[in-house]
């Protein structure tokens, strides 16, 4: 490794302290949230001059044969960080080309950048793009509920639902995975360890975990949610199949939203591919948005 790139956690950690840079960061890219969600992590960090203008975060896991850099589970991005304004895309361009080169060897390489970099094209390095997006709602703007979603909500209303900070995650989580279990899915995170990352989220003011009851105190639907200075993000969310028609995953979510939006934060809902989601989704106003996945496999 040379010139302007260097591998130095302890300084990229002393950076995402540096109330100059938190705006930049981007929850998932936190070293907190990296030691916590992830095998193992590094990053390359490029410098200009003696400042650090561009790093690459990346988690990685597995050796030799199995050796692979991957996106944690509970992570929604991993990508190249610019730091200050820099509206030259050529520089950007050449900038991400040179940390992406420096890279470890891996078998496998998975990358989901942040929408503002979506122009950066990684191909010239072997790495393929794959479409992908996700729906938002900017926290400047005016959203509109569908009519469907606006009687969910009334419904919620007259019913007197209730949303507050989950205090049983373990009945929170069935709930959170119980679209899996439906649908004959293995879970991919188990509860012990999601009930430390909700710790971890409490402990640092960035997430948590919110139920949707109705007056008998009835569980009907929970929701994970994350944020950081600009963003929230709905990581997971689940409803109870014996009120499958309560509307209360509307209702939390209505509440969810706008909580954000007084906060002044867009916020994102993570997906989906699925059609039938994407049009939930869509029923509360959100907006599409593409988002690059940058892949390469040796094997």
């Amino acid at each position: 490794m040379n010139g302007p790139i260097i591998a130095d956690k302890n300084t990229y950690i002393r950076l995402c302290a540096d109330v100059d840079f938190i705006g930049y960061i981007p929850l998932f890219a936190q070293p907190f949230w990296l030691d916590a969600v992830a095998e193992k992590w590094d990053v390359l960090l490029y410098k200009k001059g003696d400042a650090i203008i561009a790093a690459l975060p990346y988690c990685i896991k597995g050796r030799l044969l199995t050796k692979r850099i991957y996106l944690p589970d509970l992570s929604f991005y991993q990508s190249v960080l610019f730091f200050g304004e820099n509206d030259h895309a050529d520089e950007l361009q050449n900038i991400t080309e040179a940390l992406f080169h420096e890279l470890p060897y891996t078998v496998k390489s998975y990358f989901k950048l942040l929408p503002a970099y979506s122009e950066i094209d990684l191909s010239s390095l072997h790495y393929e793009r794959t479409s992908y997006s996700s729906y938002f709602i900017d926290s400047n703007t005016t959203y509109s509920l569908s009519e469907h979603h606006r009687r969910n909500v009334q419904k919620g209303i007259k019913n007197a639902y209730h949303t507050n900070e989950s205090q049983d995650i373990p009945a929170s989580f069935q709930l959170l995975t119980a679209t899996f279990s439906r649908q004959r899915i293995t879970t991919k995170i188990s509860e012990k360890e999601f009930e430390k990352t909700v710790a971890l989220c409490r402990q640092h003011h960035c997430g948590k975990v919110v139920d949707c009851t109705d007056a008998a105190g009835n569980l009907l639907a929970s929701a994970f949610i994350v944020y950081d200075t600009h963003t929230a993000y709905y990581l997971m969310g689940g409803y109870n199949a014996a009120f499958k028609n309560s509307g209360a995953m509307t209702f939390l979510l209505q509440q969810l939203i706008a909580e954000s939006l007084q906060k002044k934060l867009d916020f994102n809902f993570c997906g989906s591919s699925k059609k039938s989601i994407a049009q939930f989704f869509e029923g509360f106003g959100a907006q599409k948005k593409d988002i690059a996945i940058w892949t390469k496999s040796v094997i």
